[in-house]
């Protein structure tokens, strides 16, 4: 049955909507623990490289890096869901994910060495930043092959603007689901980042792996 047509959520409505939850930790630890920069939210980064080329009141370095991480990753992210789908056939979906997830949890691993204390001071904080941005560039890559309406996993803007237009209830649930699991991904992420930033990030990657053990077969 195709995706927009089911009455009720599916399994891979639910590993969509927890996997926009995890872009909303990653990104609460991108914002406030590495620097004023995106990981995930790619046109935050390229507002930021444009204000930092006129002043010194942006980021620049952070953005640039996560923006050709970000790429980098997508691109192979593409190339990995061809093998993957010769490999596994309709099963290609949970590897990918589970593969991203794995990309997030090695993030985690390079973040134990950051600092509790003002981590966006730290010089290997770039490290954290470009293996988030490929996770995240990969994760892109994954949903656009899915093509799951209303649910990029990634940005909000669309969703918050369809949400108030005429809509089927089904619609507007995955439009609202998408805006709340963003907002309650910051919310916890900006909360654990207080006690260091590796712990949001184990987080999002013990969940990210946990939805690519969950997700259904899809053709691709």
């Amino acid at each position: 049955m195709p995706f927009a047509a089911r009455r009720r959520p599916s399994r891979l409505t639910v590993i969509l909507v927890l996997l926009t939850g995890v872009t909303g930790v990653v990104e609460a630890v991108s914002f406030l623990g590495l620097g004023r920069v995106f990981t995930a939210v790619m046109t935050g980064n390229v507002l930021f490289a444009g204000f930092g080329t006129v002043t010194d009141a942006a980021p620049l370095a952070g953005p640039v890096v996560a923006l050709a991480a970000f790429a980098v990753g997508a691109v192979t992210g593409h190339a990995a869901h061809g093998l993957l789908i010769r490999w596994r056939g309709d099963g290609w979906l949970g590897f990918a994910v589970a593969g991203e997830g794995l990309i997030l949890l090695a993030a985690a691993l390079l973040a134990l060495s950051l600092p509790a204390t003002d981590p966006d001071r730290a010089p290997h904080r770039f490290a954290v930043i470009v293996a988030l941005a490929l996770a995240m560039g990969a994760r892109n890559a994954t949903v656009l092959r899915v093509a799951a309406k209303d649910l990029p996993t990634t940005v909000v803007t669309r969703s918050l603007a369809g949400l108030f237009m005429l809509s089927s209830l089904e619609t507007a649930g995955r439009r609202f689901a998408t805006v709340a699991a963003t907002f309650c991904g910051a919310v916890l992420g900006a909360f654990l980042l207080r006690l260091h930033p590796a712990v949001p990030l184990l987080v999002a990657a013990a969940v990210e792996i946990v939805a690519g053990l969950l997700c259904p077969r899809r053709a691709a």
